[in-house]
């Protein structure tokens, strides 16, 4: 009977650590949706900004900058921006959370 006591000890431990890991992975995931990512546009032009989750929240041009662009090549600066900036925050998303499940794997 003690054998049972033992398996359902180690069941619980195992259970708890799931459990911290995945609150763990949830508040990385939680925090790094929250940052922001600015992508700076050529020259002066400005800056595109995303949430961390990869939302557009900010587009920022200089207007006499801008005049220098035509209408194509200023729509694709500000496209190129947004898709970049993207990027970016969908890997320091994967990343905060990628470093927790190995911080949590250590434990």
């Amino acid at each position: 009977m003690g054998w049972l006591v033992s398996y359902q000890d180690e069941l619980y431990h195992l259970a708890k650590e799931i459990d911290a890991t995945v609150a763990a992975v949830e508040q990385a995931a939680t925090g790094a949706a929250r940052d922001r990512v600015v992508w700076r546009l050529p020259g002066e032009l400005g800056s595109v900004t995303v949430s961390g989750a990869g939302e557009l929240v900010d587009v920022s041009v200089d207007v006499a900058t801008m005049k220098d662009y035509s209408a194509p090549s200023l729509s694709r600066q500000l496209l190129l921006g947004i898709q970049r900036a993207e990027e970016v925050a969908a890997r320091r998303y994967e990343a905060a959370i990628a470093a927790v499940q190995d911080e949590e794997r250590l434990v």
